[in-house]
Formats: structure tokens, sequence, C-alpha cells
């Protein structure tokens, strides 16, 4: 039997489709690895019943001078480690899932001369995409707009966005967050890691609005996902001193029933965020991160903003007043809340409890096509 390795990790977005893909092709009865560097905060990102995983470790990229001094030492260091891996486990194909935590495995694979595969979720290709494509048998791409940024795009093919089975089955759930039923609800979500801006401005926007008139604390509840603990004691305080109810947590392990609970979702720019965003047809107001210099997130929103399934707003704008015209006078307008979800691109289908996609299904197929992997 044939064996796929998939490289990736940093955030669960980078993670999501790898995990998607590594299920369609153990269905299909192929063997699979999956690679990351092995970070602690990993563990709330795979559940208790997740295979072993494999570990290699992977600098991230430099910033200060002694970080970029000693770059090129710590990533030769990591690509060593990798190829021992490759070596060992002897793989038909590596899949590398874009970011920093895949340049290690992909790297090595080239070196090897094993078939070395990429795939980039966003609009924009990261900059492991851009310098591994041109050793890249195969790039998969979510985005069509990505095409445009590759040296050689007849590699390349564009699959149907990823949606976690978890999330595409999840329902409506107000109680398993410890909420009231029937009480408008935001969730607001930075992203695995968390994003302290989009956390500052948004408890900012609501204690504003709390502090002009205090009906609010009765009128809303929040799900929110921080990124840390440190993060999450911060906004737990708040919460409970402006008199919000709220639901908590560094990270939402259960983020489908997160997005079904919402009624207005709070949210950066991700891929992966979008895609889900998307698919359950949820409204969304989008802060993409603002120091992206290819405005990746931006980017990412454009063809929902296009169509009015979400708003955006950039971060510099997002005001306590935005919040309050962005956020509340929206969350408390039922015509406008529904118009963004029957706009959505993704929207399932009549009696349909989610939309179908199979983009993970895709590449599993092409995989297996393209490279002869035999099950």
């Amino acid at each position: 039997m044939g064996l796929i390795l998939l490289a990736g990790g940093g955030t669960v977005g980078h993670l999501a489709p790898g995990l998607a893909i590594r299920d369609a092709l153990v269905a299909a009865g192929h063997r699979v690895l999956i690679v990351t560097p092995g970070e602690e905060r990993e563990a709330a990102w795979f559940s208790a019943d997740e295979p072993p995983r494999l570990h290699v470790r992977a600098p991230r990229l430099p910033k200060g001078w002694l970080s970029k001094v000693t770059f090129v030492p710590r990533m030769a260091r990591s690509v060593w480690a990798a190829r021992r891996l490759v070596k060992r486990e002897r793989p038909d194909v590596v899949l590398a899932l874009g970011g920093w935590p895949c340049a290690p495995t992909a790297i090595a694979a080239t070196t090897l001369r094993v078939p070395l595969t990429l795939f980039a979720a966003d609009a924009v290709p990261g900059i492991v995409v851009r310098k591994l494509e041109a050793k890249a048998a195969r790039t998969y791409l979510v985005s069509q707009a990505c095409l445009a940024h590759l040296k050689h795009p007849e590699r390349a093919l564009v699959v149907p966005p990823f949606i976690r089975e978890a999330v595409r089955r999840a329902v409506r759930d107000p109680l398993r967050f410890g909420l009231v039923e029937g009480k408008r609800t935001l969730l607001v979500v930075g992203g695995s890691l968390g994003s302290t801006g989009l956390n500052a401005r948004a408890l900012a926007g609501l204690e504003a609005a709390v502090a002009a008139d205090a009906k609010w604390a009765d009128r809303i509840q929040v799900i929110h996902s921080t990124g840390s603990e440190e993060a999450s004691a911060a906004a737990t305080e708040t919460y409970r001193r402006i008199g919000v109810g709220a639901h908590v947590r560094p990270f939402l392990s259960h983020m489908g029933e997160a997005l079904r609970t919402a009624d207005l979702v709070l949210c950066r720019g991700g891929a992966s965020t979008l895609a889900e965003v998307a698919a359950l047809a949820r409204p969304a107001v989008v802060v993409p991160y603002p120091h992206h210099a290819d405005r990746q997130q931006w980017k990412n929103a454009e063809p929902l903003v296009a169509c009015g399934a979400v708003a955006l707003v950039e971060e510099a704008a997002f005001t306590p007043q935005a919040y309050r015209t962005e956020i509340l006078a929206r969350l408390f307008d039922p015509e406008r809340l529904r118009a963004m979800s029957n706009a959505s691109p993704s929207r399932p289908a009549e009696g349909d409890s989610a939309v179908r996609t199979d983009g993970a299904t895709t590449i599993a197929l092409d995989l297996v096509r393209f490279f002869g992997t035999a099950g």
C-alpha cells in the first residue's frame, strides 16, 4: 500500500484541509502520515483518538537581526531531520499544506527526489508555495485568483473549499456554551492563534456600547475564541465587569456548533474561517489582518463581500462607533441578517443541513491518479 506524507501545522487553518484530505485518503484505503512541528498548542487541535503524528521542528521566518543570523543553520538542521524521516518512511508523495511548518519536509522531499505537491487555501499564495512551486509536481488551490500568482499555473488544480465534517454536521446548541436560548449571539474569532487587535477592538466596542446604554448588556451574549489563556482571562473579566453573558475560551473545539449558534460572526479573513462561514451561510463582519503586505485576508474576503454575504471593516476603522453600526445594528436587524445569509455563494440547498463540498476528495483522487499510489 502506498504512503502519502502530509506536512503542515502552525494554525488550524493550515491543518484542517490536511485532516480532511487524510480522511478522504484513509477512507479509500490509502496509508497517510501527518508531520507537524510538535508544538504544545497542537494538543488542543487534535482529538484524543487522532492517530499518532510525526514531528519535525520548523524555525519561524526571521524578524530580528539575531533570528536572521541563526535562521539558515536552524532551517538546515530541520531539513536534515526531515530527510531522515522521509528516508525512513519512504512516502510515494509529500503534500505540503502551506505555512512555515511544512517547509523542512517539503525541502527534504525535493532533495530526495520524492514527488512534492503543495496546497494553498488563500487567494494569494504564501512564501512556502511561492518559493517551492517550481519544484512541485502539483499545486492545489482553493481560490481561482491564486492562479495569477503562480509561475507554473499549468501544474495547478483548483478545487472546491474544504469544510470539516464536524462543522458540516453541527447544529445550533446555545446550551453547550452556557448561553441563553433566544438571545442574540455574537461569535468573535480571530483564528486558532487568536488576534490581539480584533480581541481588543471587539471588547472596546461592546464596553463602550454598554457604557452608553446599559440595556445592551441584557440584549446580547458572546462566544469568544481569544487564542490564548491570558487573552481569555482578560476578556472574561471584561464581560463580567460590563455584565454581558459570554463563553470565552482560548480555542473553540466545537467551532461548527459555535457558528450555528451565532446570529452574527465577527472574524478575521483566514481562508478556512471564511470557507466555513460561507458553507454554513453565516452572516459575518470581517476585519482582515492589517499587516500582510499582500492584503491576503482582504482578498480572501473579496468574493463574499462582492455578493453581499459578508461585510468588511478595516481594523483601523473598527472604532466603538463602527462596532455599534456594523455589529449591534446588524445583529438586531433580522432582515439584514437574512439577506446576508441568502447571499452566501455556498448556501445549503433547501432541506439540506449544510453545503456539500468535495475539495478533500478531489485532491485525494488526484493524488492517487497523478502519482499512481496503489491502495
